[in-house]
């Protein structure tokens, strides 16, 4: 059995790939930083049902933890899976970004990624195996708009690490990425905001987490997929809204 680390996996879409990939068995590290009793949950669930997990807390903002959170992992059960799903989320834009927004941004959504995938292939050179780096991007990397500066800024450097490390960490480790568009409700909408939102759309429907999950067993049943980006949003991108989907719906909500 080979471990599989996925950050952000104690909520959310997190917590949907950690338990899929429990199902299929991986062991999983499912990785928290605040969400412990979720990460708990989700470690007993794939346990229950059969598969081996483990949950593990780091601040992914601290590289020093990003270090420790992969040496634990990999000393546990060696690594041949990295999903970088957790993310920073927080609204600013050009008129208001700081140094300080950025950085929170970028040492979570690029620097931890980084870090962990650069390990990863070092533990998979020293071993002499093969593994893969998946990452969560954002559909907004392909359909820009201003809304949510750092965090696409750091989005957007998020890709171009999958396939800069894509050209140089071949064939150890094969990288890829997953650009969903509106999946999960956020916290400034309604259940109807978001509705019309994932909808809103030339094929009139969302990505959804099984579309996700479809997404990662693709890539790992492909060993030819390398360097790229699955994007999955209906076609979204193609219409290059002028704000993010949220604020299209409800242009109150936005702040700062």
């Amino acid at each position: 059995m080979r471990g599989a680390l996925v950050t952000g996996g104690g909520r959310r879409l997190g917590a949907v790939i950690a338990r899929h990939l429990g199902g299929k068995g991986w062991h999983v590290f499912v990785h928290h930083h605040q969400s412990a009793a979720g990460a708990r949950e989700v470690a007993a669930q794939i346990i229950a049902a059969g598969g081996r997990a483990t949950p593990v807390q780091a601040d992914l903002a601290d590289a020093q933890a990003v270090e420790r959170l992969f040496a634990a992992c990999e000393a546990a059960c060696p690594l041949g899976l990295l999903v970088n799903n957790a993310s920073g989320f927080s609204y600013d834009t050009a008129a208001s970004v700081s140094a300080e927004r950025l950085e929170a941004h970028m040492r979570v959504n690029l620097f931890a990624p980084a870090l962990l995938t650069r390990n990863l292939h070092a533990a998979l050179t020293a071993r002499g195996e093969r593994g893969v780096a998946i990452s969560l991007v954002d559909n907004k990397v392909f359909g820009l708009n201003p809304d949510y500066f750092s965090y696409t800024l750091s989005k957007v450097a998020l890709q171009g690490m999958i396939q800069m490390q894509a050209m140089a960490l071949a064939p150890t480790l094969r990288l890829a990425g997953i650009a969903p568009g509106i999946t999960l409700i956020s916290g400034l909408q309604t259940p109807e905001e978001f509705e019309r939102s994932r909808r809103n759309n030339p094929m009139g429907m969302g990505c959804t987490p099984e579309q996700i999950l479809n997404a990662i067993d693709f890539i790992l049943a492909s060993p030819a997929y390398h360097g790229q980006t699955l994007v999955i949003d209906g076609g979204q991108v193609l219409q290059r809204r002028p704000r993010d989907v949220v604020f299209l719906e409800n242009p109150a909500a936005a702040k700062g």
